[in-house]
């Protein structure tokens, strides 16, 4: 993590400095020139994944503009920003500063699908409780209100994966006319 570290601040250095310098335990930069910063301005948007207290939401909170946390879970979204606000304190920047994100996999329901044939796309791979586990499964009212839990733990940047999109979009398409306009 010490590595992961230093490499944080020096691609921060690089996109905010115009002859960054640094010496670290792992790394070590002398002036290197990167040139164009790039079109997004002050810089590109920093992003960290993971919610690894003790680092990486030190991490967020001192460089990153987004983060990636929860795994959709509003419980460990809360947890986590938690413990980011307090390490956002610590360092004298503001939470609102950072855009939050989460993912989660969905599988929405057409009508009078049952819920426990959704994993047959799967040819037995995955159990029909496996795949619940795994996938938020509902029809439209269900599904929003389970993103809806992710918003009111703090998420406001929500990343849904669908299932087998390569080879049918119907999926895609009822989400698109009944879950995303409820969060226009």
């Amino acid at each position: 993590m010490g590595a992961f570290r230093e490499a944080c601040e020096i691609v921060y250095k690089m996109w905010t400095e115009d002859k960054p310098v640094f010496k670290g335990k792992y790394y070590t930069i002398d002036g290197p020139i990167n040139e164009p910063k790039g079109a997004r301005k002050p810089h590109p948007e920093f992003w960290l994944g993971g919610g690894g207290e003790k680092v990486t939401l030190k991490l967020v909170a001192k460089w990153a503009d987004g983060c990636n946390v929860g795994g959709g879970n509003p419980d460990v979204i809360r947890q986590k920003l938690d413990v980011l606000r307090g390490h956002c304190e610590t360092v004298g920047r503001d939470i609102n500063e950072i855009t939050v994100s989460t993912g989660m996999d969905v599988h929405l329901l057409a009508d009078g699908e049952d819920p426990d044939k959704a994993a047959d796309w799967t040819g037995g791979m995955l159990s029909s409780e496996q795949y619940q586990r795994q996938f938020k499964t509902g029809n439209a009212d269900q599904i929003t209100a389970k993103i809806q839990d992710a918003v009111d733990a703090g998420a406001n940047y929500i990343i849904v994966y669908l299932p087998q999109l390569a080879y049918n979009q119907d999926m895609l398409r009822r989400f698109a006319e009944t879950v995303i306009p409820r969060f226009s």
